[in-house]
C-alpha cells in the first residue's frame, strides 16, 4: 500500500518563512500560563551572581588606583634621574673643553720653540678624535620610515598615530662611516658621538650602539674633509645606490649634502686597561 505524497502549499511556505515558530513551542507556554516556568532558587542565584561581579569589580578599581600613586611617583623619579644625569653629562662635556683649552694654552707657552712637536701632538690628537675639530664636508642622514596600522580614509590618509618601523640597523650606519673614510673623511661623528680608531658601532635590542651611547633614527653622520672628494666618492659608491634603492623600495629616509662648515666635539679618549708603553 503506497501513500500519496503530501501537498505543500504557498501559504504554508510563507507562514514557515515569516513565522519559523514551532506551533508546540506555543501549546508548552500556553499551559503554563504564557510565563517560563520559575523556581525558587532563581532569584537568590541572580542575586548572587551580580554580588560576584560588583565584588570583583571594586577589587579590580581598588587595585587599579591604589597602585596608581606609586606608579606615578616612580615615573617622576626616573625621569628626574634622567634629566639630572643629562645635566650633568653637559656640564661635564663644557668643563672637559675648556680645560683642554687650558691644557693646550700651557702645552705651547711651555714648548715656544718646539712648534713641529706641538704640531705632531695636535695631528695624534686630531687621529685619535680627542680634539675639537671644524671645517667643510658632507652630511648623511638615514632615517627609519614612519607606518600606520590604523585604517585610512577615502583620500588614502591614515586615520591613526604614525609609527616607527625598524628597518635600519648598526650594519647600516658602520657601512656609511666605512664608506666615508674611504672616501677621505678627517673625522667623523655619529648623532654627535665623535668616533675614534677604537669606536664600535653595534646594535642592542631596537637601539644602535655607538661607543656604548644609544642613538636614535635619524641617524646623521657628519664627516669633516675635502667637500668635493666627499660627495664625489659616495655619490659613485655602492653604499649610497643601496640606500637610494632602499629609500624607493622601503621608505626609508636617505639624504646626503655638502656643508660649508661642520663642528665635531672631541671625545674623551680612550683609557686603556692592559697596554702600556714599551720601554
Amino acid at each position: 500500500m503506497t501513500t500519496s505524497p503530501r501537498r505543500v502549499t504557498t501559504q504554508q511556505l510563507v507562514d514557515l518563512v515569516l513565522d519559523p515558530r514551532d506551533p508546540g513551542y506555543e501549546a508548552a507556554a500556553q499551559r503554563h500560563g504564557g510565563k517560563a516556568p520559575k523556581h525558587w532558587y532563581d532569584e537568590p542565584l541572580v542575586a548572587a551572581g551580580a554580588l560576584v561581579v560588583g565584588l570583583v569589580l571594586a577589587i579590580a578599581w581598588v587595585h587599579t588606583h591604589r597602585g596608581a600613586p606609586a606608579e606615578a611617583k616612580v615615573h617622576d623619579q626616573l625621569v628626574s634621574r634622567v634629566r639630572t644625569a643629562e645635566k650633568t653629562a653637559a656640564d661635564l662635556t663644557t668643563t672637559e673643553a675648556d680645560l683642554t683649552k687650558q691644557l693646550n694654552a700651557v702645552r705651547a707657552a711651555a714648548l715656544p720653540g718646539s712648534s713641529g712637536l706641538v704640531r705632531s701632538i695636535e695631528r695624534g690628537q686630531l687621529l685619535a678624535g680627542e680634539s675639537a675639530v671644524q671645517g667643510p664636508g658632507l652630511e648623511v642622514t638615514l632615517a627609519e620610515p614612519t607606518v600606520s596600522t590604523a585604517p585610512t580614509d577615502a583620500a588614502g590618509h591614515a586615520r591613526g598615530p604614525m609609527t616607527t618601523s625598524h628597518i635600519l640597523m648598526d650594519r647600516d650606519v658602520r657601512s656609511v662611516v666605512n664608506q666615508l673614510w674611504s672616501d677621505g673623511a678627517e673625522a667623523i661623528a655619529v648623532n654627535g658621538i665623535r668616533l675614534t680608531p677604537t669606536s664600535a658601532i653595534r646594535f642592542a635590542g631596537d637601539a644602535v650602539l655607538v661607543d656604548f651611547q644609544p642613538i636614535a633614527s635619524p641617524y646623521k653622520i657628519d664627516a669633516i674633509g675635502d667637500p668635493d672628494a666627499l660627495i664625489t666618492g659616495f655619490a659613485a659608491s655602492d653604499v649610497a645606490s643601496r640606500y637610494q634603492t632602499l629609500a624607493s623600495a622601503r621608505g626609508i629616509g636617505f639624504t646626503f649634502e655638502q656643508k660649508d662648515e661642520l663642528e665635531l666635539s672631541g671625545s674623551p679618549g680612550s683609557v686603556l686597561r692592559y697596554a702600556r708603553v714599551a720601554r
